[in-house]
């Protein structure tokens, strides 16, 4: 009975070695280290991730002279809000590339961006027919925005196709312009949001 029960034993840990050798070799495995690491704000080697150029990453996109300090803070804690599932995998027939669905649920920030934007544009030409000083352009940008934001729902789900390639018999997720979408939607809109408020020709 007890060499039995070993016996099973014996096999149950081989088999839980096996599966834990197989999920490390899974495409998605390599978004969830990413996407886990980012929202928890880990320090990682994010590079290593990607095939591709990564050099952005390398920055602090929240961090702008021009920022005011309240209003970066207020929109790392929008975009870290986000939730993911990681909804199907597709691998090609030659093993090398892959399509990973991956569904975002985020506070819709594009909708927070194009409504702060409106509402400055308007109220920056009042202040500046009144004369207003440098101090009360930055506290006016730091109003609107907060109120901009104030409340928002975490109600916009986005799904992506994140595109993946096998290098080095390791997973990595496509850099470059590639995978522009995955960033877009974890950051609810906020990529594609920017770029249509941007003036052509820019």
């Amino acid at each position: 009975m007890k060499k039995t029960l070993l016996s099973l034993l014996m096999v149950l840990l081989f088999i839980s070695g096996l599966s834990g050798c197989a999920s490390k070799d899974k495409p998605e495995q390599t978004i969830v280290t990413f996407l886990d690491a980012f929202k928890e704000k880990k320090v990682i080697d994010y590079a290593s991730l990607f095939d591709g150029d990564v050099s952005d990453m390398t920055d602090d996109p929240f961090a702008s002279p021009d920022t005011p300090n309240e209003v970066s803070t207020k929109m790392m804690e929008l975009i870290l809000s986000f939730d993911y599932e990681i909804k199907d995998t597709e691998i090609s027939e030659d093993g090398l590339s892959a399509t990973v669905s991956v569904e975002f649920t985020t506070v819709n920030l594009g909708l927070v961006i194009t409504t702060y934007m409106t509402t400055y544009i308007t109220e920056a030409f009042k202040l500046a027919f009144a004369g207003g000083t440098e101090e009360q352009f930055t506290q006016l940008s730091i109003d609107l925005f907060m109120d901009a934001s104030e409340g928002a729902a975490k109600d916009k789900v986005t799904t992506v196709e994140v595109k993946m390639v096998k290098v080095d018999k390791k997973w990595l997720i496509q850099g470059g312009e590639a995978n522009l979408a995955l960033f877009d939607g974890l950051m609810g809109g906020l990529i594609s949001t920017i770029e249509e408020l941007r003036p052509s020709g820019e």
